[in-house]
């Protein structure tokens, strides 16, 4: 529609005889006024809303009907602003009534001009109902009339749904034009690969028969009803056939599962599932199917039934889903676009809707991917040496898993050519695995030297733990590593970081020597008793201190005595609070919150988002999982920077209306210092948002 050439033509305006429409009808919501005229040759039906408020008609909206599209004109406002909803929704889905009620028709030529333009459009759509409705002469109730407009506004909906569904339809067809049939052997693979292990030994008591669905062969039962085969001199003495019993096929070698021909064989319906790797030009397909094997009915020759449910497209930049599903909550169904690969909670659905686990056709992916956007993802070094030695392959998604990994991290291919494949999994399954660089070089992946990598390729096949090791320790003796890789952590607490950190102090061997002569069930313990030490100033190169003899009471000792320590610090520190406050209040009278410096610290913005991830990572605290709040607005957070060295973390703050939360290194509290610079930026914030919006500096 030419919304331009709708919004030139007048606004409606009230005659004397409308506005004397609200003494006759006292109920009246909306009073409906109408005309018809060609805009741009195309007839045009304008019916006028007239809201009735204190006994006054004021204008509310308009609504321009054409042969195939409608739209409402908001009367509210000066500017031109469109609705796009029905009349029934924006009239609040009152009736309308011709000497009466909550929307009112002004007039009976009025009333007629409306039903000529339903008529002829009725007529062009529905020619039995509109000469049923010619032969009562044209006379419609007011229920009618309703349900006319209603018709016609729904008819142009379904228009409207219809063309935007064919347009989804031919993007979704364009792609599965890609694909083409499965290869000629894959009803041998399904059989043979898919269902291989999908047998049965049927057989009959009465008649001294069985019957081995994997070879295919009839056996007959000795006395002992064990099997033996007719010609063949083949037999099995060992097992005795009985229902729901596992004995060998002397035959084929299989060890199955027997089944009285004369019991019920309705649970012997088996559901499996394959995927199926090809390529169309740059693009990698991967497709899923459902098989279904059924003994119910002819053990002999049991029904395998195949159908295709889901289909990816992996390009360059993205991968599209779709499955084989009704269009819409429509009896249609095709080929739709799948926006959810995630299945859990307390109901999943039947394996027969969604796969569980998954065999895979393509012997050699290499070959398969060559030549497309994924012809570097060594993905056949993955699937060999990680999903088939784990339980990654009864994943459902596991390749497409992989590809849409890859697509972020294409280091993933250094790593499976050098053989960390752990590390890996790690990334796929994203346990605690730090983020790593798209490197060059396995180096600046890794975030380490050469040396530390010599140190991983001794090892073989390194964990991140490994990694996160060589990271933190920067230089650590080939010793100390191979000790430190099987010191288990302690919970959140990373164990290594602790026993790296004593090297300022003593050597890791000393310390691992002396925690388990001590017989310490608990490192931690140890640790924090080192942490007491240092925090109460004791000498921390004496030996004495270090190793007492008896740890478990110098640990009770001093746990005594770090108590007393910290009461009597947290007055000190309390009295040392209030002395800087009242110094900070003083020298800042003038100074905004934005530009709060004193002290010898300063409080700033971030300059970008992924600024927030490395204040996280060196500060060991969690406001880079903050992201995506602080992009939505949801909260904002604030760096505290020494001016000794502003580009060092320091503090982090988070404000939400006020200080939510102040966090330093492992999110220890603010010190006193800090806790007084936070309570003057909190009041200058105050100031500021309770300012007049003239008097703010920034927005």
């Amino acid at each position: 529609m030419d919304k331009r050439a709708l919004s030139a033509i007048p606004r409606p305006v009230l005659t004397d005889k409308n506005k004397e429409m609200l003494l006759l009808v006292p109920h009246i919501s909306y009073l409906a006024t109408a005309s018809r005229q060609e805009v741009n040759g195309i007839d045009t039906l304008i019916i006028n809303f007239f809201h009735a408020e204190e006994k006054e008609l004021k204008p509310a909206f308009r609504t321009f009907c054409q042969p195939d599209d409608y739209i409402t004109q908001d009367l509210t406002t000066d500017k031109t602003k469109w609705k796009t909803g029905a009349i029934n929704y924006l009239t609040g889905y009152l009736y309308w009534y011709r000497n009466g009620g909550n929307i009112a028709v002004a007039s009976a030529e009025e009333r007629e001009i409306i039903l000529g333009f339903l008529y002829e459009f009725k007529k062009r759509h529905d020619t039995k109902d509109y000469d049923r409705c010619m032969a009562q002469g044209g006379s419609v109730t007011d229920t009618e009339l309703e349900d006319r407009i209603d018709e016609y506004q729904d008819k142009i909906k379904e228009w409207k749904l219809q063309e935007k569904h064919n347009k989804e339809k031919a993007e979704i067809d364009l792609q599965m034009e890609k694909f083409g049939d499965a290869p000629e052997d894959y009803d041998r693979f399904v059989r043979e690969k898919v269902f291989g292990e999908e047998h049965y030994i049927f057989y009959s008591t009465a008649n001294k028969s069985a019957y081995c669905t994997s070879c295919e062969l009839d056996f007959e039962l000795d006395k002992e009803k064990h099997l033996r085969h007719k010609k063949i001199p083949i037999w099995n003495h060992l097992d005795k056939v009985k229902h729901n019993h596992t004995v060998l096929c002397p035959y084929c070698g299989k060890y199955l599962k027997c089944k009285s021909e004369g019991m019920s064989r309705q649970s012997l319906f088996a559901v499996q599932w394959s995927v199926l790797v090809q390529k169309h030009e740059e693009n990698v397909l991967v497709r899923y199917f459902c098989h279904t094997k059924d003994f119910r009915i002819n053990y002999r020759n049991p029904e395998i039934t195949t159908m295709e449910k889901f289909r990816t497209v992996h390009t360059a930049e993205m991968a599209k889903d779709f499955e084989w599903a009704r269009f819409r909550s429509i009896y249609d169904y095709r080929w739709c676009i799948f926006h959810d690969r995630k299945y859990s909670g307390w109901c999943p659905p039947a394996e027969i809707t969604v796969p569980r686990s998954a065999v895979l056709y393509n012997e050699n992916l290499l070959d398969t991917v060559s030549g497309t956007c994924m012809k570097y993802s060594a993905v056949d070094i993955y699937i060999d040496k990680i999903v088939n030695n784990s339980i990654l392959l009864n994943k459902p998604w596991t390749i497409d898993w992989y590809f849409n990994q890859y697509r972020k991290t294409p280091y993933l291919e250094q790593l499976l050519k050098i053989g960390f494949y752990k590390i890996v999994q790690s990334v796929m399954e994203d346990h605690n695995c730090p983020e790593f660089q798209n490197g060059k070089t396995v180096l600046e992946t890794l975030g380490i030297n050469k040396l530390q990598f010599n140190m991983l390729r001794e090892v073989g096949n390194p964990t991140v733990r490994d990694v996160m090791i060589l990271r933190y320790a920067k230089e650590i003796r080939q010793e100390d590593f191979k000790l430190l890789r099987y010191i288990h952590d302690d919970g959140y607490d990373k164990m290594y970081e602790k026993y790296l950190d004593m090297r300022q102090y003593t050597t890791i061997y000393k310390v691992d020597k002396y925690i388990n002569k001590q017989r310490i069930k608990h490192d931690a313990d140890y640790f924090d008793y080192i942490s007491w030490l240092e925090e109460m100033g004791y000498d921390m190169r004496n030996e004495f201190n270090l190793y007492p003899k008896d740890f478990k009471n110098a640990h009770d000792d001093k746990s005594k005595e770090y108590v007393k320590f910290k009461d009597k610090r947290a007055k000190e520190d309390i009295k040392r609070f209030n002395r800087l406050l009242k110094k900070i209040r003083k020298n800042t009278s003038d100074v905004d919150a934005m530009n709060l410096r004193v002290e010898g610290m300063f409080i700033r913005l971030p300059a970008q988002l992924d600024e927030l991830k490395k204040e996280g990572e060196i500060l060991h605290h969690c406001v880079g999982t903050y992201v995506d709040r602080v992009a939505k607005g949801e909260t904002m957070i604030f760096f505290i920077r020494q001016e000794a060295d502003p580009d060092k973390p320091f503090f982090t703050l988070e404000w939400k209306g006020r200080v939510v939360q102040c966090r330093g290194y492992r999110n220890c509290d603010m010190t006193p210092e800090v806790k007084a610079f936070v309570e003057i930026f909190q009041e200058k914030m105050a100031e500021y948002e309770n300012a007049p919006n003239k008097q703010r500096k920034v927005g």
